[in-house]
């Protein structure tokens, strides 16, 4: 428990509209980068609150203020207002608290989605939680992260983390009548979804600080080189071509007119253009697994609880021809699985 990771808090999970507009746009901006902001879950906290697993009575509270740990353990069932007294007891004043969960009391799974869902993952989690387990997102507080990438199938391995509202909120309410802002709401040893930047200086002995300033001048130096012998290698490839160009004379204008209508024949389309225009055009309950595109058109695969809206929804995509279903299929939780054919409409809808 020195270091757990966490699912966020859950003010931050029911923010405005405005923050659930920008979240997903931060999601996919970090995604990118490879990095995000720091954690504030890992920061050592003076006072964590322990939620346990279900069954168990008690709540735990571990003050570190001191210079021992000193754990105290609170009945839950009884009265709120008793619980919050008791919490107030110990922290003596307004200071922020974590709070602990048991991962018992979550609902985790993984799930293998596209790498160009990225941008929108959170909303399509909620509507695929809502669409194959019995949870409702006005009753829960969720969260995900990343476990893994394939980057040749362009798809992640993500990890979904849920909560009941029922079991976190009296301890929410304790804490707020006891007048302690909640600050991260850690999960066991779960991640919440970003990669905190490695502290590369916080521990470092001065001889350890010496040899990474060296090897960061080293690596200046090469990277200075590099990009010296990079320029001077393009120069001299731009003069061979200019004399090439001047000894060939004029380049006759239609092989480059037929090789630009081969290239743009066989060009499949925009990626993020399809996902979002599949993603708009998709009614409640239907939801995307996989996606396909090539110069033909788009090969997707749907879980819909009504295979003909969906085949209608589908009719109407921007740029595409009527959808071909080429299969279906009985899914769990009563879901149709369809694989379906989108051909491109300047294709003559046929692939």
């Amino acid at each position: 428990m020195s270091a757990p990771s966490a699912a966020p808090s859950p003010p931050r999970l029911s923010a405005g509209a405005r923050a659930g507009r920008l979240r997903p746009i931060l999601d996919a901006a970090l995604h990118l980068f490879g990095f995000a902001e720091p954690r504030a879950d890992r920061l050592p906290a003076g006072l964590t609150v322990r939620l346990g697993a279900p069954g168990e009575d008690a709540v735990t509270m571990i003050d570190r203020r001191g210079p021992e740990a000193r754990t105290y353990r609170f009945a839950a069932g009884g009265d709120p207002a008793d619980l919050a007294e008791r919490i107030a007891g110990v922290a003596g004043g307004r200071v922020r608290v974590k709070v602990l969960v048991d991962p018992a009391a979550c609902f985790l799974r993984s799930l293998d989605l596209p790498s160009a869902a990225l941008p929108r993952l959170r909303a399509i989690l909620a509507e695929e939680l809502e669409a194959s387990t019995p949870f409702r997102m006005s009753s829960v507080y969720s969260d995900w992260f990343v476990e893994g990438e394939d980057v040749a199938a362009r798809t992640l391995r993500v990890r979904h983390v849920v909560i009941k509202k029922a079991r976190l909120d009296p301890l929410l309410d304790a804490l707020a009548r006891a007048g302690l802002p909640v600050g991260p709401v850690a999960v066991g040893l779960l991640s919440h979804g970003h990669r905190a930047l490695p502290a590369l200086f916080g521990a470092a002995r001065r001889g350890d600080a010496v040899l990474i300033a060296g090897a960061v001048l080293l690596l200046a130096g090469a990277f200075a080189g590099w990009r010296a012998h990079q320029d001077a290698t393009l120069a001299a490839l731009n003069d061979a071509f200019a004399a090439a160009r001047r000894t060939a004379g004029p380049a006759p204008a239609a092989p480059v007119q037929v090789a630009l209508s081969t290239i743009l024949a066989t060009r499949a389309p925009s990626l993020v253009a399809t996902w979002d225009a599949l993603a708009a055009a998709l009614p409640d309950g239907t939801s995307a697994t996989a996606l396909h595109l090539d110069g033909a058109g788009a090969a997707v695969t749907l879980m819909a609880r009504d295979e003909a809206a969906a085949m209608a929804a589908l009719g109407r995509v921007p740029s595409f021809a009527p959808p071909l279903l080429r299969s279906a299929g009985d899914a769990p939780g009563g879901l149709r699985r369809l694989d379906i054919l989108l051909p491109r409409a300047d294709r003559g809808g046929r692939p």
